[in-house]
């Protein structure tokens, strides 16, 4: 019997559309946790948000992080609500909702849940 997949999230969807704007980082980590190793990378780079850290674990293991202007959180999350982060937000505004949202048919519910949570921006 084939495997069933799973149905990625339309808000998800938007949020890598945004996020692949943005610069990926590769590192290994080393004798450190994952977080850890992403933290001193950040760190010892200097590097300003917005960014992506793909945290290489091991062979089979890459953990990818998302650095904003309110800390290291997972890329997963940052791709569900891009919205909250107004580095990402800055990135839609510049390129443009109708080119970076365009063949997603985001629904009335989903704007309105971005829309709940414009205070983010302020």
């Amino acid at each position: 019997m084939s495997k069933k997949r799973k149905r990625i999230s339309r808000r998800r969807l938007a949020g890598q559309r945004v996020m692949a704007h943005v610069p990926i980082f590769h590192l290994e980590t080393g004798q450190h946790k994952p977080v850890t190793a992403a933290r001193r990378f950040i760190a010892e780079e200097g590097l300003n948000s917005p960014a992506v850290l793909n945290v290489r674990r091991n062979e089979h293991t890459t953990d990818r992080f998302f650095w904003g202007e309110k800390g290291l959180f997972s890329a997963q999350y940052a791709e569900e609500n891009h919205f909250l982060f107004p580095s990402l937000r800055v990135i839609v505004d510049y390129l443009g909702e109708d080119k970076i949202f365009a063949g997603l048919e985001l629904t009335a519910d989903d704007w309105e849940e971005i829309e709940e949570y414009e205070y983010a921006f302020v």
